[in-house]
């Protein structure tokens, strides 16, 4: 087995995360260096609200000038990491493949942790919609119309749109003769694992961080994500930054003599919100960038 470091660990994680990663390349990433702050601190993000162009009333009218509209939205940074130690007896009887047994379940961990900060705040919104407790197609058509031209009556942006389902749902929308499945349409990207297939503009994606039997149609600027790499500890051997498609982690790598274990630890901070209109009162009708959608209980 090679020479162990932070930052070889680091090399290894970026595969592992990019096939890890799916609901948060769909939404406004926030640069890393755009915010500063301890663990729990709360960050204030700025997203740019779509312009309309106007129409010049006659040849020669004077025209007006519309300012950049922002809408400001707080998101709060979770210390998220995975810790383990691993034994003078593992490493030297037990460990064959550090990046198989080690590495990947860790950066796992940590990855579904960040994408899960952006799952729960989806999960937390109330139903806009709902689908049929029985499901058929003519149902599923229906309502994924429906959150169609609730976007669409507010303006939101043709291109972007994003349908994030649970598995359950997502049978519904495999029994849809419409649908443009993956195997039809190719592509093999990251993103592209999850993607499920397209309908009515929408790409439509499976999630397990979603609650069972919910939905999300959405523009990319409906939800922000910001991901945070620690600052490097003064006192580890070794330490490296990770970086892949919007998620910073650092990998500490040193040995512990207290135990007789080498330790190895990866974290981010990381955090999600929704974008309201009006930052100050997060009601429905606030927001015209996502539609919610559940299944009706009776």
């Amino acid at each position: 087995m090679a020479l162990l470091t932070a930052e070889g660990i680091a090399r290894i994680a970026i595969p592992l995360l990019k096939r890890s990663l799916v609901l948060v390349n769909t939404v406004t990433m926030v640069p890393a260096a755009g915010f500063t702050g301890p663990n729990g601190e709360t960050i204030q993000v700025r997203v740019r609200t779509p312009r309309s162009a106007r129409t010049q009333s006659s040849r020669g009218a004077a025209i007006t000038y519309d300012d950049q509209t922002e809408v400001s939205v707080d998101v709060t940074l979770a210390h998220l990491y995975d810790a383990y130690h691993i034994t003078d007896e593992e490493a030297t009887l037990d460990l064959e493949d550090f990046a198989l047994q080690i590495t990947e379940p860790q950066v796992a961990s940590v990855a579904t942790a960040a994408e899960d900060a952006l799952a729960d705040v989806m999960n937390a919104l109330s139903a806009d919609l709902s689908f049929a407790a029985t499901a058929t197609s003519a149902d599923t058509e229906a309502t994924i119309l429906a959150a169609r031209e609730a976007l669409g009556e507010a303006d939101v942006p043709a291109g972007g749109r994003f349908l994030a389902v649970s598995p359950s749902v997502a049978t519904r929308f495999l029994s849809v003769d419409k649908f443009v499945k993956v195997n039809e349409a190719g592509g093999d990207s990251a993103l592209r694992q999850a993607i499920i297939g397209s309908l009515y503009g929408f790409t439509v994606l499976e999630s397990n961080g979603l609650t069972t039997d919910t939905a999300v149609a959405y523009h990319r600027s409906g939800f922000v994500f910001a991901s945070k790499k620690p600052a490097d500890p003064k006192g580890a051997v070794s330490s490296a930054a990770v970086s892949q498609d919007g998620i910073n982690m650092r990998q500490i790598f040193q040995y512990d003599p207290d135990v007789l274990s080498d330790a190895s630890v990866l974290s981010s901070f990381a955090g999600a919100s929704a974008v309201y209109e009006d930052a100050d009162d997060s009601t429905p009708a606030d927001s015209y960038r996502w539609v919610k959608m559940d299944v009706s209980s009776s």
